[in-house]
């Protein structure tokens, strides 16, 4: 056979490989769905949030598929499998019988077989090892002339979070000064320490700093306990409840020292009004009550709009109501508090 037989032998060698995989159907390595009524859809499996798998095709782009009408799959690649005890496995993915799955790790012995049932998420967002969230509000007002009056405000929050534990600190004061003497003087400093159980349910434990010059109260510390639900944490709507006992120590500048046993009741709650620009209503209370009288309790709630100015910075108007019941020599039991803030978010 001279060269030049052998170079028309290759080329046609190289044809027919290029023709046979030009013929190979486009879903030969695709992933594939199966559907309770016999259809089969093939694409690449993207993701599955609450009841919907998300499926990328060549001919409709992603598609949105309800879980109860899924039979089974199987995929080429490899997926993440969060189950609904919150294991999480990853390999490939087959269907040995209706409503099951099959998924095969790295080697073909580590199978796992589990129900359609079972699984809670596919691709679940990768959660960082940590992060920190917070804010920081500042409102001022100066006055000078008949008066001279400076009242100032400042709250701030940090939320540090790790895959199993999260650490809340905030602050809240409030301080004002007119001509030259001091007519208020509160603040709040509140620390949380949460350790997860599960996605949603978490132990708690608590220390709190309360001073109100004008309120006879000098300090009131609060250590607390108990358990909480996070309903919601999504990029949406945040709820939670926490509750449990607590030990109050109360010193006054006038009325008498006193330290009793009581039980402890917080909710958060935010919510994103409208996502795209940011707009955020919340809520967020506290309930001490004291186990030795009925009639000695402590409601402090804020609730209030943060509307977005550019970038991270923000803007807050909040209205707080605080109600205590057995108040200190000469104050109030009702106290509000509305505030217009200017701050930034992290």
């Amino acid at each position: 056979m001279n060269n030049f037989q052998t170079m028309v032998g290759i080329q046609v060698g190289l044809a027919a490989i290029a023709i046979t995989l030009l013929c190979v159907p486009g879903n030969a390595f695709a992933d594939e769905v199966f559907l309770k009524n016999g259809d089969r859809i093939s694409g690449t499996v993207i993701s599955k949030t609450g009841d919907v798998l998300v499926l990328d095709t060549k001919y409709a782009g992603e598609i949105k598929i309800n879980w109860a009408d899924i039979s089974g799959m199987s995929t080429d690649q490899s997926v993440r499998i969060q189950l609904d005890d919150e294991t999480l496995l990853q390999g490939t993915v087959s269907t040995p019988g209706e409503n099951s799955l099959e998924v095969t790790g790295e080697t073909a012995a580590t199978r796992n077989l589990v129900t359609l049932d079972q699984v809670e998420a596919i691709n679940p967002p990768v959660q960082p090892d940590f992060t920190i969230t917070g804010q920081a509000n500042f409102g001022a007002v100066f006055e000078r002339g008949n008066t001279d009056e400076d009242n100032l405000h400042l709250d701030a929050e940090s939320i540090f979070r790790w895959p199993d534990d999260r650490v809340t600190v905030s602050f809240d004061g409030d301080f004002e000064n007119t001509n030259d003497e001091t007519t208020k003087q509160e603040f709040d400093l509140i620390g949380n320490y949460d350790h997860f159980l599960n996605e949603k349910l978490y132990l708690n434990s608590g220390l709190s700093f309360e001073h109100d010059e004008f309120a006879d109260l000098d300090l009131r510390t609060t250590l607390s306990a108990g358990a909480g639900y996070q309903f919601f944490d999504d990029d949406r709507t945040f709820l939670s409840i926490q509750g449990g006992p607590a030990y109050v120590w109360e010193n006054f500048d006038v009325a008498d020292d006193q330290e009793y046993l009581a039980g402890l009741w917080a909710l958060r709650y935010s919510y994103f009004l409208y996502p795209e620009w940011k707009l955020q209503f919340f809520h967020n209370h506290r309930i001490t009550q004291s186990l030795e009288s009925l009639s000695d309790y402590i409601f402090k709630s804020k609730t209030g709009l943060r509307v977005p100015i550019f970038d991270n910075f923000q803007t807050t108007i909040r209205f707080d109501f605080d109600r205590d019941n057995a108040p200190g020599a000469g104050a109030d039991k009702n106290d509000y508090k509305y505030l217009l803030t200017a701050g930034y978010g992290w």
